[in-house]
């Protein structure tokens, strides 16, 4: 079927196909039946006449040949063997011809495949044709045959406006079975033009619209919920990515205005060398600021994208934990924070990328400096549970209000937006832990109450027969 025709046109099309080839194959049949029906009450009529002539026969065996025919000329008009049948001996001589069967000129030929058996078959002339039915059997000593016959003239004629009957009748019933097809395939996919119409109102403008749900529970109701799914999937998209663009334009904004108020400043009037020298100072802190700010960007829209290339490998977990407490205790110690580090004293090994392992545990360190006072204290642990290895970043910071906890990792989203920013932050940093975690296969969860510190816990599947770690305290001040 040529794809270039509506599914209502196609449905119909194929019903009409089916239709037709079903009801012709009954028609066919039908008609086959009625013809082998009414064969075999002609041939049963035809056996009876038979039985009927061999026993008139049998009572006049002691007849002269002559008082034979006379006898079976009365007894022909008193439709003995319906007034159609001829007599043959053994040799195939015509010993008796009925009258009907010889004013129509019927040849009184012998059949040749006569037999105890009754034999069937047709003959006669296009004008008159007759069913003949043969039987050769002993009477009165002497082989003889018997043969009678049936006229098909009104049989044909009956089958022949059966078959003209059956040729009007199918081809009306399947356009009719074609139209109400075209009509219920009409009302079956109603819904889906309300679907398309739905579809074509929504545009980005309305994106919270969604399509009309049959009542019915059949798959276009399965559609319609699975396009809406979509449809929510769609629009909280749009709206991150919306959300994000502003945000992003307003972070690059803050540090792109400082760096062009510091050129601005000092290019009004001539400056002294101390003057000129803060000026880039600050053009240096913001550029950097901005730098990674932009990488920040680049790292979660190659992860939105998917080519984030990330390869998990056999990674030890205790090396990377040591690597991060190196630049951990300069960070803690830059504050006058104490730093306590429980590692394993052995390889613990997880399916991961060191790489971004290492980058996901300084966000968490970085994170909790900034947010602990000076004389508080991070603690770094790393233990294995169920299978499981343990990371926990612990602080007696600030803490986190409970009312913020579920949006901390929305991408530029800050408790304090001008604190966060005076201390450094971009806002992406935990996002970009998430996301990390997620793409290693673990879970990031954290515990946190205000004024009382946060602990956040990254939890990573072991590889089959990794060591569970032993913990050793190494405090740093």
């Amino acid at each position: 079927m040529p794809r270039g025709f509506s599914i209502r046109f196609r449905l119909t099309a194929w019903y009409f196909l089916s239709v037709a080839a079903v009801l012709g194959i009954v028609a066919a049949g039908s008609y086959i039946a009625m013809r082998a029906t009414m064969y075999h009450a002609i041939d049963e009529g035809l056996r009876y006449h038979i039985l009927g002539v061999r026993g008139f026969l049998e009572e006049r065996r002691d007849s002269t040949p002559s008082q034979l025919r006379e006898e079976l000329d009365r007894a022909s008009n008193l439709t003995l063997g319906g007034g159609l049948f001829q007599v043959f001996d053994e040799r195939g001589t015509l010993v008796y011809q009925s009258p009907g069967l010889a004013r129509h000129d019927l040849p009184p030929v012998p059949p040749a495949f006569a037999g105890e058996a009754v034999a069937y078959r047709d003959a006669g002339s296009a004008g008159w044709p007759v069913r003949l039915a043969s039987q050769r059997s002993t009477i009165g000593g002497r082989p003889t045959t018997v043969e009678v016959a049936e006229p098909l003239r009104s049989f044909r004629a009956s089958l022949q406006a059966y078959g003209r009957l059956l040729l009007v009748v199918t081809p009306l019933l399947v356009l009719i079975a074609s139209g109400v097809g075209y009509w219920l395939s009409g009302r079956a996919l109603s819904p889906v033009d309300r679907i398309i119409e739905d579809a074509r109102a929504i545009d980005t403008d309305n994106l919270s619209e969604r399509l009309s749900v049959p009542h019915a529970r059949d798959e276009l109701r399965h559609l319609s919920e699975t396009l809406n799914a979509m449809l929510e999937r769609i629009e909280g998209s749009v709206t991150r990515l919306t959300q994000f663009t502003a945000d992003a334009s307003h972070e690059l904004r803050a540090p792109l205005t400082l760096i062009q108020a510091a050129a601005e400043h000092s290019l009004r009037r001539e400056r002294s060398r101390e003057e000129l020298i803060e000026a880039l100072r600050t053009v240096l802190r913001e550029s950097r600021r901005t730098a990674h700010l932009v990488d920040d960007l680049l790292l979660l829209a190659r992860a939105d994208s998917g080519s984030d290339g990330i390869r998990a490998v056999p990674t030890d977990l205790t090396a990377v934990l040591r690597e991060v407490g190196e630049r951990a205790r300069d960070l803690a110690g830059a504050k006058g924070i104490a730093f306590v580090s429980e590692t394993a004293d052995r390889p613990v090994e997880v399916m991961g990328d060191a790489a971004l392992l290492h980058r996901l545990f300084l966000i968490l360190i970085d994170n909790a400096v900034k947010y602990t006072p000076e004389n508080g204290q991070v603690r770094l642990t790393l233990r294995s549970t169920d299978g499981s290895a343990c990371v926990e970043v612990a602080d007696n910071g600030v803490g986190i209000a409970g009312e913020d906890l579920p949006r901390i990792f929305d991408r530029f989203w800050r408790a304090d937006k001008a604190r966060s920013r005076s201390m450094g932050g971009t806002g992406l940093g935990l996002s970009i832990a998430r996301w990390i975690v997620d793409r290693n296969g673990g879970a990031l969860t954290v515990d946190s109450e205000l004024g009382r510190g946060s602990t956040f816990r990254v939890t990573l599947p072991l590889l089959v027969g990794a060591v569970a770690p032993r913990a050793s305290a190494l405090p740093d001040r």
